[in-house]
């Protein structure tokens, strides 16, 4: 649509309020251009509203109301100012040839800041119900108010007048409500659920517990004696008889409905349903890219935790969560994802090739290129694996540089097939280079490295500077001119393993000093979960060998001079102190060494939280040089 926007020149735009509220969320400014932008059929998000015109300034944002009874609307208010948006946001003033009339139960006028119910009358209503004379002579009545012969319709709508002249819904007369601009009847979806055998007792709500993400709740209580309500198949139960968007996105069962003093249904008092844990069979990510996809998901859905294996539906997603989703892919992956794909493949396992060649040219999570994104109009971003030959720990940074930008990893050899070390780090970077330069020809080059990889990239800048190469950034993390940051001397083998999994706690919790063996070791990795525990044991024993071979070369290599600018992160010492670690680059680095000092140690340094620190400072870097 964005793309659409730009292309064809459009002008003037209707758009639903739940994908307007998509749209302003992930990409706002895509309306510059429109002058007049109209949104309703839902209740309208201020905040959506107030974040397009902040990017679009000159653009107006029109919050339009009216039931399909008026063709199409009936009252609109028009917003250019982001300041001034309010919320809730008003319905508006009636359109030229529309009338709109706040009642009470004798169908005189409310008062002003009196709440009654609306009724619309004018050019644009319809005649009545095809077919259905008695709704229609429930809903189209006389207009007392309007010429002769003329009638209005009640639409259920409690409303008020403020002092400005504008109206302001205030809720329903009924149990009707709008999901993603869905008229939905509750009474409908509870008669439904009330022939499941062994449920004596239902109620559905609409509830939103998050922001701007409305849903629809059952609460259903079990049968005395009888037994216990299965709610995934009362969920198939309502999936085989009702439209997708009139399923509960969650079944809460209760021993006994609330009521209030009344004997009627409480609704205050119905228990917020509890998140959606894993489904399936709970299988983590297998790979770098599923861990992408999960944490998506999870994102999306609002959810803690989300498997290869869970339904991105049956976790509550529904067609404009999809399209939230489909965004959020495009933009960290660069690939596309239909609808009609998610449809037919709602899990991560089945999307996990998404955008992938097949056969012999689909990516392998263990080839030397690991390939994090692909797509992209900028020079790509060349992430140099740390000491354990992996780059799987850079798939995070994919949520922050910028989607011009193609995304690599370079892995170490040896890790997918049996293969000979680098004797020393010059074989090293020359192997880089040519794989650097099979994917990009010529500069200007963004290279970035942790630990290990932060010298590593920093020779492969000094080596493509020195063939006439111009390097455009070099983004080194925590990396020392010797072996690893932190000491160059010989490491203990519980040393070794933290750095070859990328900072694992959980081998120097190992009682005793004696060697940890390989079962051992798998163990761990299992219990530690991710990705790393999809590693064979073979993948396993290389990653430790690697390990050690890559601190034997750094030791043995000074850096090389590279006539330029460093952007350092330097992560804080035990003591949460800083380190002084960039200083020891001044002899190798003519230019500026832009230090960034993170409150994260070392090897917390790709965590989400220390990612969420450090990583906007690198795409803010990445920007500059485009």
């Amino acid at each position: 649509l964005a793309r659409l926007i730009a292309e064809e020149e459009i002008t003037g735009l209707q758009v639903t309020a739940g994908l307007f509220r998509v749209m302003a969320e992930e990409d706002p400014g895509c309306f510059a251009g429109v002058r007049e932008v109209i949104t309703g059929g839902d209740v309208i998000s201020p905040t959506a509203v107030e974040r397009v015109l902040e990017h679009c300034p000159d653009t107006v944002v029109r919050c339009a109301y009216g039931p399909t009874e008026t063709t199409l609307f009936a009252t609109q208010a028009p917003w250019d100012v982001a300041d001034e948006v309010p919320a809730p946001i008003p319905v508006g003033r009636p359109l030229d040839g529309m009338r709109a009339y706040v009642l009470d139960e004798t169908l005189a006028p409310a008062p002003v800041a009196v709440t009654g119910e609306l009724y619309l009358a004018g050019a644009g209503l319809a005649r009545g119900y095809f077919g259905r004379p008695d709704l229609t002579a429930e809903r189209f009545v006389a207009d007392p108010y309007g010429p002769a012969g003329t009638r209005m319709y009640r639409t259920g709508d409690l409303a008020r007048w403020s002092g400005d002249g504008l109206l302001e819904f205030v809720g329903r007369v009924d149990d009707q409500v709008k999901i993603r601009g869905f008229r939905i009847e509750l009474g409908e979806i509870e008669a439904v659920l009330s022939r499941f055998a062994g449920l004596a007792q239902v109620a559905v709500v609409a509830r939103e517990d998050r922001p701007g993400d409305k849903r629809l709740v059952a609460y259903v209580v079990a049968e005395t004696g009888g037994t216990p309500l299965d709610a995934e198949a009362l969920r198939t139960h309502a999936s085989g008889l009702l439209p997708e968007y009139m399923v509960p996105s969650a079944f809460v069962v209760l021993d006994q409905l609330p009521l209030t003093t009344n004997g009627k249904l409480d609704r205050r008092a119905l228990p917020e349903p509890d998140a959606p844990a894993k489904t399936g069979t709970g299988r983590g990510p297998r790979t770098p890219r599923e861990e992408i996809l999960c944490g998506l998901f999870a994102e999306v859905l609002g959810v803690p935790t989300v498997g290869i294996d869970d339904s991105f539906f049956e976790l509550g997603g529904h067609s404009l969560l999809a399209t939230r989703l489909a965004s959020r892919i495009r933009s960290i992956l660069g690939v596309k994802l239909s609808i009609h794909k998610l449809l037919k493949t709602p899990t991560v396992a089945a999307l996990s090739n998404l955008g992938q060649a097949d056969d012999e040219e689909q990516d392998s999570a263990l080839e030397p290129v690991l390939n994090l994104r692909s797509v992209g109009s900028r020079p790509p971003l060349f992430c140099v694996h740390p000491g354990g030959g992996m780059a799987w720990c850079y798939a995070g940074l994919l949520r922050y540089v910028p989607r011009e930008h193609p995304v690599y990893g370079l892995q170490a050899r040896g890790l997918a097939t049996d293969e000979p070390y680098p004797a020393d780090l010059d074989e090293m970077v020359e192997d880089y280079l040519g794989r650097i330069r099979a994917i990009q020809p010529s500069g200007p080059y963004a290279l970035l490295g942790w630990s290990f990889g932060g010298k590593v990239a920093h020779n492969l800048a000094a080596r493509l500077q020195q063939e006439g190469e111009q390097v455009s950034l070099l983004a080194v993390l925590d990396a020392g001119t010797g072996g690893h940051a932190s000491s160059d001397s010989t490491r203990s083998q519980r040393d070794l393993l933290e750095l070859a999994f990328d900072g694992i706690g959980a081998f120097h919790a190992e009682p005793g000093d004696d060697p940890i063996e390989m079962p051992r070791i798998l163990e761990i990795l299992q219990a530690h979960g991710g990705t790393l525990a999809s590693l064979e044991e073979r993948t396993v024993a290389a990653l430790i060998d690697i390990t050690e071979n890559n601190l034997r070369i750094s030791r043995a290599t000074a850096p090389e001079q590279f006539d330029g600018d460093m952007l350092f992160f330097e992560a804080a010492g035990p003591d949460g102190a800083s380190t002084g670690l960039a200083e020891v680059w001044d002899p190798y680095v003519s230019g500026h060494i832009e230090q960034h000092v993170t409150p994260f140690q070392h090897m917390q340094l790709m965590s989400s939280d220390a990612l969420a620190d450090l990583a906007p400072v690198l795409a803010r870097a990445l920007k500059k040089q485009s």
